[in-house]
Parts: C-alpha cells; sequence; structure tokens
C-alpha cells in the first residue's frame, strides 16, 4: 500500500435525524408508500415510507441517509414518495439530488422533473442555493461524528487546537493542579473507588492502595517528567507548565474497564497499557491531562504502563496540543517508556509482532498512511501499535532529536511529507526502505 494511500470513506447510515437545514421541510406521507432502497454497501431494502425531509428518510426500515443510498439512486426514491401535482415538494426534492450529485448527472434531470410540476425558475434557482447549503451541513456533521467515532476509540483521534500552550502562572499553578486531582478523583468516585494521593512537583499519582511503594512510583515519574521536558527542550520545544499531572492506578480490572466507559466512552480491552484523557477545563485550548493506567500485576510492567501514560501526557503538553500522525503519536510513547524502563521487556513483545509483518512482506506502509479508525488501526490496533513502535525504535535510534523535533516542533505551511524531508534529510519513504531493509536481517 501507497504511503499516501486515500482514507477510507465514512459510513453515511445515521441512527437519528436532526431538522433539515435550508428550507427543506419536514414531510409527512398521507398514505406509507412502498419503495426499494438499494444501498450504498451494496444491500437491497424494502421500505414503507413515511416521512422524509432533506437528511433521509423514515419508515419500516428506520431512518436512512440520502447519503446512504446507491449514488443516483435518490432520484428515483424521491419520484417515487413525491407527487407531481406539487411543485414545493418537487423543488425541494429536487434540492436533495442535486446536493448528493458530485458528477452533475442527476442535476438537470432533477430540475427538469420539478419544472415540470410548475416550479417557477425563482424556485428552481432556490432549490440549488438550498442543494448548496444542504451539502455543506452535511459535511459538517460528517466531520463531527466521524470526531466523535474516533475519540470513542482513543482521546488521543479527539480534536485539539494547533496554538502553543501557555504557561500557567506561578500563582495559579497550584489551583490548577489541584483541579486536575479533584477531576481525577471524581472520575475515580464515580466508578465507586477511592485513592491515596502521592505528590511530586509534577505528577501526582492516585492510588487505591496506600501502600508505601507508592510514594516511589511518584518519585520515578517525577524523573521520567524531567529527563524527557528536557530533552524536548534541548530541540526547543517547550513543555508548558500546567500543574501536576494526575496518574490514577487501579488493581481492580473491573474499575479499570469502568473507568474507561466513564472518561470518554471507550472500550478498555482496546488499551493495554495507559489511556490519557483531556477533559476540558475551561477554554477549549485548556484541555489538561490526566493519565489512567491499566492494571498489571507485575510491577515493573506495571511501571511501564505508567511510563506509557505520562509521555502521552508530555507530548501533549509539548509545544501545541495539535498531534502528529497516528503512527507517532502511538510509537514515540512506547519508545520513551521502553527507554526508561527496559526491564519490562516490553521492547521484545512490540518487535516480535512488527517483525512478524515486515518479513511477511506487508512492511510498514499499511500503517503509516492510515490514521485512527482507518485501515489496520480499526482491524488489528495491536498490531499497528507494535509496527508503529518498531518504526519509531528505528528513528529514535538513528536520528533522536531530529525525531522529537518532527513530533512536536511547531508546524508551518508545508505537508507533513515535506517536513519529514527537512527534519530528516530523506523522505518518508526512503525512510520506510531503509528501515525495512535494516529489519529484514537485524532484530
Amino acid at each position: 500500500m501507497s504511503i499516501r494511500a486515500a482514507f477510507p470513506a465514512i459510513a453515511a447510515v445515521l441512527a437519528c435525524y436532526a431538522t433539515a437545514g435550508a428550507d427543506i421541510q419536514s414531510r409527512n406521507l398521507e398514505l406509507e408508500t412502498q419503495v426499494k432502497l438499494e444501498l450504498a454497501d451494496g444491500r437491497r431494502v424494502d421500505c414503507k415510507v413515511v416521512r422524509w425531509d432533506g437528511n433521509g428518510l423514515e419508515g419500516s426500515c428506520g431512518a436512512i441517509a440520502w447519503s446512504a443510498l446507491k449514488p443516483l439512486s435518490q432520484l428515483s426514491v424521491l419520484k417515487s414518495l413525491v407527487s407531481d401535482r406539487d411543485p414545493e415538494a418537487c423543488a425541494d426534492a429536487a434540492a436533495v439530488v442535486i446536493s448528493l450529485d458530485d458528477g452533475g448527472i442527476a442535476t438537470r434531470p432533477a430540475l427538469e422533473w420539478a419544472k415540470k410540476s410548475g416550479a417557477a425558475a425563482e424556485r428552481l434557482e432556490q432549490a440549488k442555493r438550498d442543494a448548496a447549503e444542504l451539502k455543506a451541513q452535511r459535511s459538517a456533521r460528517a466531520r463531527t461524528e466521524r470526531a466523535e467515532r474516533l475519540s470513542r476509540l482513543t482521546p488521543e483521534a479527539g480534536l485539539f487546537p494547533s496554538k502553543p500552550w501557555q504557561d500557567v502562572h506561578s500563582a495559579d499553578i497550584g489551583a490548577v493542579g489541584a483541579a486536575s486531582i479533584e477531576a481525577a478523583r471524581g472520575l475515580l468516585a464515580k466508578t465507586g473507588g477511592s485513592a491515596t494521593l502521592h505528590e511530586t512537583e509534577r505528577v501526582a499519582v492516585l492510588a487505591e492502595s496506600g501502600d508505601g511503594r507508592f510514594v516511589a512510583e511518584a518519585a520515578f515519574l517525577e524523573r521520567f517528567f524531567r529527563t524527557w521536558r528536557d530533552r524536548f527542550e534541548e530541540v526547543s520545544v517547550h513543555i508548558s507548565e500546567q500543574g501536576m499531572v494526575p496518574v490514577v492506578i487501579v488493581q481492580d480490572r473491573d474499575r479499570w474497564r469502568l473507568l474507561v466507559q466513564i472518561s470518554f466512552g471507550g472500550d478498555a480491552a482496546q488499551h493495554t497499557d495507559a489511556v490519557t484523557i483531556y477533559p476540558p477545563s475551561g477554554t477549549p485550548s485548556e484541555q489538561r491531562p490526566i493519565v489512567l493506567v491499566h492494571p498489571e500485576s507485575d510491577p515493573t510492567r506495571q511501571r511501564a504502563n505508567e511510563c506509557v501514560g505520562l509521555a502521552r501526557a508530555i507530548l501533549h503538553l509539548a509545544g501545541s496540543a495539535e498531534r502528529p500522525p497516528a503512527w507517532l503519536n502511538e510509537g514515540l510513547p512506547r519508545v520513551m517508556a521502553d527507554a526508561s524502563v527496559p526491564e519490562a521487556k516490553r521492547d521484545a513483545d512490540f518487535r516480535r509482532t512488527a517483525l512478524a509483518v515486515v518479513r511477511q512482506g506487508a512492511g510498514f506502509g499499511p500503517v503509516l498512511s492510515a490514521g485512527y479508525g482507518e485501515g489496520v488501526w480499526t482491524s488489528d490496533p495491536a498490531t499497528a501499535q507494535a509496527v508503529s513502535y518498531l518504526f519509531t525504535r528505528w528513528l529514535a535510534d538513528n536520528a533522536p532529536q531530529q525525531l522529537l523535533r518532527f513530533a512536536k516542533a511547531p508546524r508551518t505551511s508545508e505537508g507533513e511529507f515535506a517536513r519529514f524531508k527537512r527534519i530528516f534529510g530523506m523522505t518518508l519513504e526512503d525512510a520506510v526502505a531503509r528501515a525495512t531493509k535494516w529489519f529484514q536481517t537485524n532484530d
């Protein structure tokens, strides 16, 4: 697969509708009308339609968006639902068809049909304007639905501001950190849990147990934070001071499942090390991180999980909250964690999975060319994470400072491919080829 592969389309079958925009009114049919719907996914559905509007139709088949139908089939369906003696309805129906007609093939017959029904020239012009508005609304709704769907897969796929972070004033930093801690306590309380607090300057560990070892965990995570802050500062990427980062450590797997569900509606089974969430705490730019750590019986692997989550928080606070590509956003936190907790042996786990993929010919392309919610990131996220780790680790071993700069240095108007070439001195395709050649014979 090419690195520049296109993103797949978003499914358009909707469960419900808002009121249609433009001037398309909702119309209830006097009599149920039986129609055969040809869906874009190839299915055929018999439906007794009772209502239609600018978004879609409703009936015995439920609610179906016009965009879910096979292209160019909307006109024939609407002709079955709308009387030729109703020029207003025909003009509205024509607007629906035009709004979906990217190739312009159905526009003329739709307007001619509305004209024959008695719609005046001014009304047809209004239908064209309504069509443009419907199309814009549909695009905006698709973007919102996609963002919501992705944010339930992982908080990393949410919408983040591209403006650089601003340091919290020293007089306010204590209050800001305390607010983040209380937010974390509130989440834990919703699962029926509580926590003992262990604080350092930048990290607040909230553990269900009062075990003294969590004092050492907090101290370790403080060192982890400082180490990586310094490494980013060396490449002129600033880590913004935003108070303490809460790190919530649970021991009960049922509580972990509830915590993930309550926090962002996610599936805990898809998150096997840590999840970092970003609840709004004021303006949209104030999405400060809270780390949720997957329970692990092995203390060393538990620590590695903590580092993955805290690494995400550091990346979030570095430069701006804007995310790098999915492969880097997933690979870098795990590289950071493994560099600090090599005894957890997560590196060996990732390499075992990723090397099999690379050496069997699939390579890095399918992972690097896709974003969250696409391709292998949806079908096999564990493999996608492992492959991302392996490629990111290769970059970290060969060009560590360039990697950090590429991940979080301020963005310009140049595209990601051009930016990669400028920072690494080679194209992404060249880097993939070199990494692939290396891993064919080296572990």
